[in-house]
């Protein structure tokens, strides 16, 4: 009697909260700040290692104020928005982005910032002295505007790329010197990078200072045999524009790269030598080691050999022939090998930091520069998500890793004996961690599958500082709101395949009740999305799907990362395959679940996510019964080559490999419904690929619908477009699944 008793005002109240649950709306989500986060904007961590800046704004007028690690708390402004008037000028210039000078007496100060590509972009930049308060134009703003302006670390010189050349400003005078003088749109790029470099290895910045900034370091990249991608634009004008760039697609032509150390001090330039024989190759990382050595990272088309090698490069005369490259580090792969940001060179020369998958899992390894060394400082059954650095005080390697569960992330310190491995993160949750100059502090941010990020300041051993922001009016929202939690779950597919997955199912969800199922996936190479983190808006939309009576779910298939080497090189020369019969498992599994409708599974996914919604819906006929495909690859000889080459090889050696899995091959099959959405300008998935599925149905005689976003690129926003293209989805899906 007495369970009874205290059971059923909990019945009466989950019913009540079911029925009076307020509804989510799309315009909420996606067009007001509703389910927006806090987070600390523009920090950087200052020289001393004691002291951080945040870009905030202070009625208005944005500001670059100072805090102390030690306490959290705000110690002086180092800028206001106000300061930045020019010379002569009489409004201040928008501040879009700041960085400091080596010696912190300068700030570089971006203004009038204009999108090129995913990470690239233009701008105005203008030196701000903080003793003098004068801000001068690093260039005349009358030319072109910049790309990605730095300061020497001494201070003294600046670097930036205008009109695909290399310029140097010696900031004493403000005297300009050019590097390089052949750059030209679409035929030569100096110090900065072409598409595929940016998109496929996030390289974007094509120059490196060494450490006194007396020396450059460049990417030369010649476009001249990569083949043109021909973007129309309709924009407001009587006759559509064009947009021209070269996109080499997979086993086309790429760039002609070559790498120059430029010295500063005598005007010379020094050809380094690089590809060692090879007629095509990348060099996706380089910089310097010391003042005269230069170190690259060098990898065949192919993509499945790896060497690092270093040169010596004088100073103060030019050597255009001599040099040697000394090879220090070699890794080769029956598949493929990584580019990743954990290369770490140590200060006292002996020796630097990579990780590698060579050994089954993704570990941190100590490598001597003679080459001749090579020793694992992590181990185990767990992935490696990254390495931030090498604190030389401590003498400790920085990490990150799913080391309690490939779901979570947790920051972590390890010496590089192997021994003494900590946990510096809160436990649990998705944790990433920004860090002190010197690794005394960092400032980690940390959320689960249903909690939004808290941002917390710690002290190099992990001791909480304090809370910076805790997103306490989003979290108040969020209980009002009584949503349905995220679960995580395993199953085993038919095939004995171990896979995870999360699932929101219905408020009031009744086992005796059958639902239809919404399955969301990306599914992409080393990827995941059943993750314990904080998925913001997405989340949101999810939970709408789940207000009207769908239950959503998330299965990292095959392929996807943080489950070692094999689980994600079996998709290796036949992308789609094993995550197709991964997501219809998944599929077919929810299928069996008493309160699943198996009549209602449909199946969404943006980009590669979308690629294969397109497969499941025709390979997995007989158990979708609609998908929605946005920005999909449908045929990935249309793909560019760094990123599917890497993956499949050569169209022209795995020619099955390529067609066997890509949509439009087997639109034949087709038999639910099916929403193709793609932008038209989009300059990463081309709409070609739309294009291409679009005739394949047509002669296939298979109906669909379609929808196109005018000018619009891979990630289609801008003003409410991201609003009512998630309307059109929930609609769609209303009347479809």
């Amino acid at each position: 009697m007495r369970t009874t008793i205290l059971l059923l005002p909990a019945l009466v109240l989950g019913l009540h909260s079911a029925t009076a649950q307020k509804a989510i709306t799309n315009q909420e989500i996606w067009y007001s700040p509703a389910f927006g986060s806090e987070r600390v904007g523009g920090l950087a961590s200052m020289k001393d290692g004691l002291h951080y800046t945040v870009l905030e704004a202070e009625d208005k007028v944005p500001v670059v104020n100072q805090y102390a690690y030690r306490t959290g708390e705000k110690v002086g402004t180092i800028l206001r928005g106000d300061q930045l008037v020019p010379a002569g000028g009489r409004e201040p210039v928008e501040m879009d982005g700041y960085s400091f000078s080596g010696d912190e007496k300068k700030l570089m100060i971006e203004t009038g910032s204009e999108p090129i590509y995913r990470y690239s972009y233009y701008a105005h930049h203008y030196v701000f002295d903080r003793g003098t308060k004068a801000l001068r134009p690093l260039s005349d703003t009358a030319k072109s505007k910049q790309r990605l302006a730095t300061f020497s670390p001494d201070g003294a010189r600046a670097a930036f790329v205008r009109d695909n050349n290399l310029y140097v400003v010696d900031l004493s005078t403000m005297e300009e010197r050019a590097v390089t003088r052949d750059g030209e749109w679409n035929k030569v790029l100096n110090g900065a990078t072409d598409w595929v470099y940016e998109e496929e290895f996030t390289l974007v910045q094509g120059y490196q200072w060494n450490p006194s900034g007396t020396k450059l370091v460049y990417l030369r990249s010649d476009e001249g045999r990569v083949k043109e991608f021909d973007l129309t634009l309709f924009g407001h004008e009587l006759y559509p524009s064009e947009y021209r760039y070269k996109y080499p697609k997979a086993g086309e032509d790429n760039s002609r790269i070559s790498l120059h150390v430029f010295d500063v001090l005598s005007g010379t330039t020094t050809d380094v030598p690089i590809g060692l024989g090879l007629d095509d190759f990348y060099v996706p990382r380089f910089g310097f080691t010391d003042d005269e050595t230069v170190w690259y990272m060098q990898l065949n088309r192919l993509q499945n050999e790896k060497l690092i090698l270093t040169v010596k490069v004088p100073s103060l005369r030019p050597v255009q022939a001599g040099l040697k490259p000394v090879e220090i580090y070699r890794e080769t792969s029956p598949t493929y090998i990584e580019v990743t940001d954990d290369l770490h060179f140590l200060k006292d020369g002996s020796g630097f930091l990579l990780t590698s998958e060579k050994g089954g899992w993704n570990q941190v390894y100590w490598c001597s520069m003679d080459g001749k060394v090579q020793r694992p400082i992590t181990a185990g059954t767990y992935d490696v998500t990254g390495v931030q650095g090498y604190d030389e005080a401590g003498r400790r390697v920085i990490f990150t890793a799913g080391i309690q569960s490939p779901t979570q992330q947790g920051v972590y310190a390890i010496a590089l004996n192997g021994k003494g491995l900590k946990e510096l993160s809160p436990a649990g949750g998705y944790n990433d961690a920004e860090w002190s100059t010197g690794f005394k502090f960092f400032i980690n941010t940390r959320s689960t599958a249903n909690e939004p990020e808290m941002t917390t300041l710690h002290e190099g051993s992990g001791k909480q500082v304090k809370v910076l922001k805790d997103n306490a009016k989003l979290r108040g929202r969020l209980r009002d709101l009584a949503l349905p939690q995220k679960e995580f779950f395993t199953f085993t597919t038919a095939g004995g395949v171990t896979l995870n997955g999360w699932m929101i199912k219905p408020k009031g969800f009744d086992s005796r009740q059958q639902y239809p199922v919404f399955m969301t996936q990306y599914s992409g190479p080393n990827s995941n999305e059943v993750l314990d983190q904080w998925d913001g808006r997405g989340y949101m939309w999810h939970q709408l799907l789940a207000q009207k009576g769908y239950v959503v779910v998330c299965v990292d298939p095959r392929g996807t990362g943080r489950r070692g080497r094999d689980f994600r090189h079996i998709t290796y020369g036949q992308l789609g395959k094993y995550e197709t019969e991964d997501q219809i498992a998944a599929a077919v599994w929810l299928g069996t679940q008493p309160w699943v409708d198996k009549g209602r599974i449909g199946i969404q996914g943006w980009s590669y996510g979308g690629y294969m919604s397109s497969l499941c819906i025709t390979k997995g006929a007989e158990v979708f019964k609609a998908a929605i495909a946005v920005a999909p690859v449908t045929n990935w000889r249309y793909y560019d080559s760094i990123y599917t080459e890497r993956y499949m090889g050569l169209p022209q050696a795995n020619a099955k490999g390529y067609d066997d899995n890509s949509p439009i091959n087997h639109v034949d099959k087709l038999k639910g419904n099916y929403l193709l959405i793609h932008g038209t300008a989009d300059d990463n998935v081309h709409y070609q690929n739309a294009a291409e599925m679009t005739l394949a149905l047509i002669k296939a005689n298979k109906p669909f619908d379609q929808f196109a976003y005018p000018d619009k690129n891979h990630g289609i926003y801008g003003g409410n477009t991201r609003w009512y293209l998630y309307e059109q989805m929930t609609n769609w899906l209303l009347e479809n699944l």
